[in-house]
């Protein structure tokens, strides 16, 4: 959820139950003051009612005053005491035919040596429907205060927050391996000024850890390789050298392979840091089947060695936008493992969809999850010409094209499945 929508949300929880909580203290207000106002007029018609009932003689016993305004007098043995008495009631309104609400004043009164009991009515179904209508516009009010103020405070966030999102657009177009600095756009906000300077800091320090990084792995990988070539070539020579016995030359032996795998580790942690580097940024369009049928020439006399079967399933022949040498790495290495962790004459079937490349090979049996194999240095058995860094370099080069890949183990069937 966006900032400035869960925002909106906050202030609609707000204000929504503050103003109807304000619009019903208004109708009740209202009402008060309409109930006050009829109080008052039939405080004043009884006050008019006395007065015109001690002057004039033939007064009926019901007056009519205005439409639907009534005065009752009904005579009774006795005082009943009754100052004056307030009241809402339901009448049937003969001129609207049907039952409508009044206001009801009843009081006592002495005249000529009698009691008398007077009620006064008025018809309050003006004021219900100037209540109604009030309520209504309230209502109506309420509704376009909340929309108003949603769009008025939509717009002015979406004004106030322009700085971040182009801060956030300008952060999503950077690569850290440009030479280009960085550039926010200017502004008169204090918090945003202050998040692009933090911004701007420590892009510059991931800079130079980054140009840091990259010359050590260079560094390294170059003056790692002096030596490896080194103790290799004597090695050889050594190899070579038949003035040697079984054992030592079984020790030179040792040596060759350490330094082989010592070669290939090197290679697989150089290639790891490049890669975590963004520094295989070209992208060329790959036909995954050539590449495949390629790679295979070069492991032809392996296969044969090992009596390994072969079989191909190209049921299409997709094209992918990927780094040369990274699709070179990926196809070599799913090839490499499907051949160094098989069995004697065994089996490798290749399939390849639209979607998808399926690698199948018979193997030993996992000791663990055949995922945690994508871990580095993870390997499935201490063989010594193996450096655990294979797998680790498919799942990162499937990881930076967005590549689901899969490994499972089924009665000893290794498959390998990379969704494109």
């Amino acid at each position: 959820m966006k900032l400035l929508s869960l925002t909106n949300r906050y202030y609609l929880a707000s204000i929504l139950p503050i103003l109807l909580v304000g619009g019903f203290l208004a109708y009740i207000i209202l009402r008060g003051i309409i109930n006050h106002e009829f109080n008052e007029k039939l405080f004043a018609e009884k006050k008019q009612f006395i007065h015109e009932w001690h002057t004039y003689k033939n007064l009926r016993e019901t007056l009519y005053l205005n439409v639907g305004d009534k005065i009752e007098v009904k005579a009774v043995e006795y005082d009943p005491e009754i100052g004056s008495i307030l009241s809402d009631t339901i009448m049937y309104d003969s001129f609207e035919k049907k039952e409508l609400p009044y206001r009801l004043l009843k009081f006592s009164h002495k005249f000529d040596d009698r009691f008398y009991l007077v009620t006064i009515t008025k018809s309050m179904l003006p004021t219900e429907d100037l209540i109604q209508g009030v309520g209504q516009i309230i209502l109506i009010l309420i509704a376009g205060l909340v929309l108003s103020l949603g769009f008025v405070s939509r717009a002015i966030s979406k004004k106030i927050w322009t700085p971040f999102n182009n801060t956030i657009f300008s952060l999503k177009n950077y690569q850290i391996a440009t030479p280009a600095n960085i550039n926010f756009d200017k502004t008169t906000i204090d918090e945003f000024k202050e998040l692009n300077r933090v911004l701007i800091h420590m892009i510059d320090k991931s800079r130079k850890d980054y140009v840091s990084l990259k010359e050590f792995t260079e560094n390294a990988s170059h003056e790692i390789q002096t030596p490896l070539a080194i103790i290799k070539s004597k090695a050889e020579l050594l190899l070579q050298n038949g003035n040697l016995d079984q054992e030592n030359l079984e020790d030179v032996g040792k040596i060759y392979e350490a330094a082989n795998r010592l070669s290939r580790l090197k290679q697989g942690l150089t290639m790891l840091a490049k890669m975590d580097n963004n520094q295989f940024e070209e992208v060329e369009p790959i036909e995954v089947a050539e590449l495949i049928t390629s790679s295979l020439e070069n492991y032809e006399e392996l296969i044969a060695m090992k009596e390994i079967s072969l079989t191909k399933t190209y049921n299409s022949s997709p094209t992918l936008v990927l780094n040369n040498t990274l699709a070179y790495v990926l196809v070599t290495n799913l090839i490499n493992n499907a051949i160094k962790h098989n069995l004697k004459q065994g089996s490798i079937n290749i399939i390849l969809n639209n979607d998808e490349l399926i690698i199948e090979n018979p193997g030993q049996p996992l000791s663990d999850d055949p995922e945690n194999y994508f871990n580095r240095f993870k390997k499935g058995s201490a063989q010594s010409d193996s450096s655990g860094l294979g797998l680790a370099l498919i799942k990162k080069i499937c990881d930076i094209y967005d590549m689901r890949i899969s490994y499972t183990v089924n009665e000893a069937k290794h498959r390998i499945a990379i969704q494109f």
